[in-house]
């Protein structure tokens, strides 16, 4: 007979997926928190470069002057860059190495635009100016939809916490309802379809506020 409210494989299995998925879990959190940090520092970086080029410095100046001064993450990324291209590694490799290490819209719209301009021409100064203002005015309408997405968030929140605290609730006052509910084998489908529709719940109503811009 299985014990506790669930079968006991089952329980292993959602030991070991708890577990096992914890370090991932801790990784892609960092690596989140780390490319939101280099795209809230990406614009102040565009202007800062497109300042250096019009007040005369070459771009490879300009960009050696952003990887010493700019903090973590954006430099040590261009610090990356930076020794790359000193070490003999081809321009255009360089910057497509950039995209590839930080997989951003912003930081692929950079390295096509000074590609594009090292082809074609023009002035360098105003298309990195106009890019930086393009991901500032991205960013006001990012934090406006957040805003008004918030209260579909804290509802989807509710509705998954509330049954959480539910059965709590219930065990407290009446622990003998759950036991004789998971003692019965039909009981016990009902509790594992409960908490799998709890978790695809979850993830559905994540996906529908969760709004990319």
């Amino acid at each position: 007979r299985a014990g506790g409210l669930m079968y006991p494989w089952l329980t292993g299995i959602a030991g070991a997926r708890a577990f096992g998925g914890a370090p991932v879990w801790y990784i892609r959190r960092t690596r989140a928190k780390r490319m939101a940090e280099f795209e809230r520092q990406f614009p102040e970086a565009l202007d800062f470069i497109s300042r250096s080029v019009r007040a005369g410095h070459a771009l490879s100046i300009s960009r050696e002057m952003l990887a010493t001064e700019a903090e973590a993450p954006l430099g040590p990324e261009f610090r990356r860059l930076a020794n790359e291209l000193n070490l003999g590694t081809p321009f255009d490799v360089g910057l497509r190495s950039l995209g590839e290490r930080v997989p951003l819209v912003d930081v692929k719209f950079f390295v096509s635009a000074v590609l594009l301009q090292r082809e074609t021409g023009g002035n360098l100064t105003e298309i990195l100016a106009n890019l930086a203002t393009m991901i500032r005015s991205r960013f006001r309408l990012k934090g406006h939809v957040r805003a008004m997405s918030s209260q579909a968030r804290i509802t989807a929140l509710v509705l998954t916490v509330l049954p959480i605290f539910l059965a709590i609730g219930l065990w407290m006052i009446s622990p003998e309802y759950l036991r004789s509910m998971a003692r019965d084998p039909i009981g016990r489908y009902m509790i594992m379809g409960a908490i799998l529709g709890q978790i695809v719940g979850y993830f559905i109503m994540k996906r529908i506020v969760n709004f990319k811009v």
